[in-house]
């Protein structure tokens, strides 16, 4: 209601102000305002709209003008203490009682010079009111857009009568669309209780202290009884709310949703040995801080805003800086990163990474820097496709298939034009789809109308999209990959599938290989020949027994013979 006054910095439903400063701010606030100023005499039912016609700051007073109404203009005349309402669709207040200084009046007004009061007491409207979760409250919620769909866990941060603001994690949040239906939505508080609700995405927007990303929801439903069971849930999430800023001298009594656990937040949380393990390993801090930053962008992308092109040419040289510090390193954080973000992430992240690893001679830094920026985010217009094709499961058909290829439009006009040159938005961005015979799209281009870089990066794109599952097919094995891409000869360049094989192997990093003495094991590192010189032992088969243990150089003789790369054996299998 009042902008530039503090009161909002408060967010509880009920407020007393009493600070001069405030009430002056707050009455300047009224100055041009569509709040609705009434005057109620003490003991009298009646109500007679004023507005606000001068404040005087200095003397703390103000001009109040009003109807010359007869009985009005008796009570006026009396000196009567009045109170003044001031109604707002967002909030009322009310003043302590006013007395009136002077009373002067023309034809058809009354004007009334009265002090300001010494308090006002503000209640926000119920149905507006949100109730704001404090450091130390913690409310789970569970939300599934589909029926019988997986769940993805946020935290609520507010809730209202109408609906609420979850956090979640830039990698859940790719699941959720502007507009989308929730076919449930539970908040499970800490003694356990918990309520259900469906309800539809209305906004979507990264947060401006965290790595979250804050999802707003509408309710669906509009009865009288759910509405009185959210409105308990909402004052007792204020109650806790003041319980936590009251001074210890005025105690208050803790919500019972609150009564199991709170203590527990403080509690600093314990990492498990996985994700010790993880932090240990070279450079993966680093790309998942990378992969995170190009979440907000898919975000943001999905929300409406165009894609960055300064954030992405920063990304970009910190990826670029990775790769010159520890390639073998960084090929091995990229297939760790998988499980901590989204395939369209980690896909743009793999190829931007191989394309510079391959392309870099006879450039200059700024160059490789804005081709790995269009190939983080070559793929990143599919979030924009309708949901029917996005989500879509199986085989695509020719008409779905057509759907799908305008990703690369979509994202043409979405991404900022300053910082990206020409060249690098045609050869990567919009060329990384086509092929040489002319099967590509979004163009058709075929042969000498694809230069070098784009063969490349059509070979690199179509290599790691095929070592990645999807609905229709598991990921294929290296050497099945190859096989095709040198089978479709006229659709890829064969020097630079030959190059790309040379370079990584038939046994990359980051693939599931097996040995002749039963173990499978995850490939760390390559020596000179292209063959496995650090694995991480992930299983051995002939007692079915999981393991997790590295091993490299010539501990690696224990394993046996190396038998090349295997599918994974359950989705637990993964690189860490």
């Amino acid at each position: 209601m009042f902008p530039s006054s503090n009161l909002n910095a408060s967010k509880a439903r009920h407020l007393d102000i009493g600070a001069p400063d405030q009430i002056v701010e707050t009455f300047a606030d009224l100055t041009g305002n569509d709040a609705r100023l009434s005057i109620r005499f003490e003991g009298l039912d009646v109500q007679y709209p004023v507005t606000l016609a001068r404040l005087d700051r200095d003397l703390h007073q103000c001009m109040l003008r009003a109807s010359d109404l007869e009985d009005l203009n008796t009570l006026l005349t009396q000196r009567l203490p009045f109170y003044l309402d001031i109604q707002h669709t967002s909030m009322s207040m009310t003043s302590a009682l006013m007395r009136p200084l002077q009373v002067s009046g023309q034809v058809d007004w009354i004007d009334i010079r009265t002090a300001l009061p010494v308090s006002l007491k503000l209640t926000r409207q119920r149905n507006l009111f949100r109730a704001t979760l404090e450091r130390g409250m913690k409310v789970n919620m569970l939300m599934t857009a589909q029926r019988n769909g997986s769940e993805v866990e946020g935290r609520l941060v507010d809730l209202s009568i109408g609906g609420c603001l979850i956090a979640v994690s830039v990698n859940d949040a790719i699941n959720f669309q502007i507009g989308m239906s929730l076919y449930r939505l539970r908040a499970v508080f800490p003694s356990g209780e918990a309520f259900d609700a469906s309800g539809c995405v209305r906004h979507m927007r990264c947060s401006d202290d965290s790595n979250d990303v804050l999802i707003g929801v509408v309710f669906d439903a509009s009865l009288a009884d759910f509405e009185r069971r959210v409105w308990f849930y909402v004052r007792e999430i204020e109650r806790e709310a003041v319980r936590l800023e009251a001074p210890p001298e005025r105690p208050v009594a803790p919500s019972r949703l609150f009564n199991e656990g709170s203590a527990a937040l403080e509690v600093e949380a314990v990492a498990t040995p996985q994700e010790e393990a993880l932090a240990a390993l070279p450079l993966f801090d680093n790309v998942r801080n990378i992969a995170r930053a190009l979440g907000v962008q898919l975000i943001n992308l999905q929300a409406g805003i165009s894609l960055e092109t300064a954030v992405l040419c920063e990304q970009a040289r910190m990826l670029l800086s990775l790769l010159q510090e520890d390639r073998q390193a960084l090929l091995y954080a990229l297939a760790c990163v998988e499980r901590h973000s989204t395939p369209l992430v980690c896909h743009g992240l793999a190829v931007a990474t191989r394309l510079a690893d391959l392309e870099s001679g006879g450039r200059t830094t700024e160059q490789v820097i804005q081709m790995m920026a269009c190939a983080m985010v070559h793929d990143f217009g599919k979030i924009l496709l309708p949901e029917n094709v996005r989500l879509h499961q199986g085989v695509m058909e020719a008409p779905l298939l057509s759907h799908l290829h305008a990703h690369v439009e979509l994202l043409r006009f979405r991404i900022e034009r300053d910082g990206l040159s020409g060249d690098a938005r045609r050869d990567v961005l919009l060329s990384i789809n086509e092929r040489l015979d002319g099967s590509g799209y979004p163009r058709g281009l075929e042969g000498y109308s694809l230069n070098r870089l784009a063969r490349m990066a059509s070979v690199i794109d179509a290599i790691d999209a095929m070592g990645r599952p999807r609905s229709d097919r598991p990921a294929w094995l290296a050497l099945e990959i190859y096989r095709h891409i040198f089978n479709a000869g006229a659709q890829f360049d064969t020097g630079c599938a030959n190059r790309y094989v040379k370079r990584y192997g038939f046994t990359p990093i980051g693939s599931l290989v097996a040995f002749s003495s039963g173990f499978q094991a995850w490939v760390m590192r390559l020596d000179a020949r292209g063959q496995p010189s650090r694995v991480r032992v992930v299983r051995e088969l002939t007692h079915d027994k999981s393991m997790n243990q590295v091993l490299e150089g010539p501990e690696l003789v224990q394993l046996g013979t190396l038998e090349g790369c295997v599918g994974r054996h359950d989705n637990h299998m993964t690189p860490w």
